[in-house]
């Protein structure tokens, strides 16, 4: 006989030592409203958190998120999971769900379409059977996403060169973050980042302690030529933040993990440069491949890796579901 335990916001830390699949990532607990888990005497077979995140804009629904899920191949567990989430998420007042989120889209969010395929740095991990365990609860499709990659050959682009030599000439500056003064920088990028992501589909802020627990870790693996930051008369006006592929060392692959750039038009052109400049150090570092993380799918839009000859290297799904 299986049961359903509920664990409320203060049994958070119980609840994310729960052990299903052996992976038991980190669990964010901004917006945690409850975690679910199902178990069969001591053996746990499904788990997820219900997260409550106002901000979440979608079609005029009011939203709940479903992130933190781990379960094993058991569809009486998975069935009662999820009749125990839209419970809780009925009873809040929610009539549609969303994901896998973490959250917010800060944390981790989407499946893998094809989950047997090699990762690279800082994409997440799940079981290749989740989406279809989604699926099978009537999850549908709401947004896709892709990673593309681009063989790093010597190259200049006249165009991009030009627009360079504008945003220079105007006063434009770019740097590479400052790892004497790391936590300053982040400090620094925060208002940044949430005024130019404010826009992205389904973007909600965090706070600034929030983002700080996020980024402060990744310090020692982050080299500052990498992670780069334009400013213009001492006011942030774009970033790329760039890694090694640290799963795969031999392979000298550099990832674009976060590109933005300020909205005003005097900046138009800014991200093409980053992204050139990005290049152009990966060249230099003698580095084969270039993986453009991360992008949503906008149909009709010339993605940015088009302009460096990528292809598709993997897809993503985030789902969705009346209740």
């Amino acid at each position: 006989m299986m049961t359903t335990e509920i664990y409320d916001k203060d049994q958070s830390d119980t609840f994310a030592r729960i052990n299903v699949s052996q992976e038991n990532e980190y669990i964010p607990t901004d917006h945690y409203h409850a975690g679910i888990a199902v178990k069969q005497q001591d053996n746990y077979l499904a788990k997820a958190v219900l997260y409550i995140n106002k901000g979440i804009k979608y079609q005029y629904k009011n939203v709940g998120l479903v992130g933190a899920y781990e379960a094993q191949e058991n569809e009486e567990a998975v069935r009662q999971l999820f009749q125990a989430v839209e419970k809780l998420a009925k009873e809040k007042g929610l009539d549609f769900l969303i994901g896998p989120m973490n959250g917010s889209t800060w944390e981790n969010y989407r499946f893998h379409d094809h989950p047997e395929n090699p990762l690279f740095f800082m994409e997440m991990k799940h079981q290749s059977h989740y989406a279809k365990q989604w699926k099978s609860m009537c999850f549908q499709p709401i947004a896709h996403y892709y990673s593309a990659i681009a063989t790093l050959t010597p190259r200049r682009n006249e165009k991009t060169d030009q627009v360079k030599s504008r945003l220079f000439r105007d006063g434009v500056v770019i740097r590479g973050i400052d790892m004497d003064n790391y936590e300053a920088d982040l400090k620094k990028l925060y208002p940044f980042l949430h005024e130019s992501f404010k826009q992205n589909f389904l973007y909600t802020p965090i706070s600034e302690s929030s983002f700080l627990v996020k980024y402060l870790p990744l310090q020692p693996v982050l080299k500052p030529e990498l992670v780069q930051i334009a400013e213009h008369e001492g006011k942030i006006v774009g970033v790329l933040l760039g890694t090694d592929d640290l799963l795969n060392p031999t392979s000298k692959t550099l990832i674009i993990k976060t590109l933005a750039r300020s909205p005003e038009r005097l900046y138009r052109g800014l991200g093409l440069v980053l992204v050139d400049e990005f290049y152009q150090k990966g060249i230099s570092g003698a580095y084969q491949q270039i993986v453009f993380a991360f992008m949503i799918d906008e149909g009709d839009a010339t993605p940015l890796s088009d302009h460096y000859n990528g292809h598709l290297l993997k897809t993503y799904t985030l789902y969705g579901k009346s209740i």
